[in-house]
């Protein structure tokens, strides 16, 4: 991984449960809604369709009832490893009507155990990675990881 601290966020964590079972909360839209946003936001709808050229498709409610539709594509899919997607690019490789916002690429990486779960989040320049980080990345992220792995510890 190129990381480049101009413009890029990364952050990882150690979690007691294997990459399958990870890939499972990515893959099943029940699951999927337990963990990928903070609270009090929600996820009302959600497609994932883990493969190359699949969609990569929420809705998050907000606390004012905003709904803000995320609509984008995996570009890479190796399963229970890792996943690569955009808002840059929709299904089937359709440029997006708007500029990308980022591309993440996450990786299930197996260790002492369990799963090092690492997220490297690429802008297109250090603005809006800045955007990015003022946004929560950190306390947002962190907070879907413990989400994440509270849920993988009930399956």
């Amino acid at each position: 991984m190129n990381f480049n601290p101009d413009t890029d966020l990364q952050i990882e964590r150690l979690m007691k449960a294997s990459p399958e079972t990870i890939w499972r909360c990515w893959e099943e839209p029940e699951l999927f809604k337990q963990w990928f946003v903070p609270p009090p936001v929600e996820v009302t709808e959600v497609e994932n369709d883990l493969r190359p050229g699949g969609r990569a498709f929420n809705v998050m409610k907000l606390p004012d009832g905003t709904l803000m539709e995320n609509d984008g594509c995996f570009l890479v899919a190796d399963r229970f490893s890792r996943l690569v997607f955009t808002d840059g690019v929709l299904p089937g490789f359709r440029p997006a009507p708007t500029p990308a916002f980022m591309t993440a690429d996450v990786r299930l990486i197996p260790q002492d155990g369990g799963t090092l779960y690492h997220a490297h989040v690429m802008h297109s320049d250090s603005a809006k990675r800045d955007e990015h980080e003022k946004m929560g990345f950190f306390d947002g992220w962190g907070t879907t990881f413990e989400q994440l792995a509270a849920l993988v510890q009930r399956l």
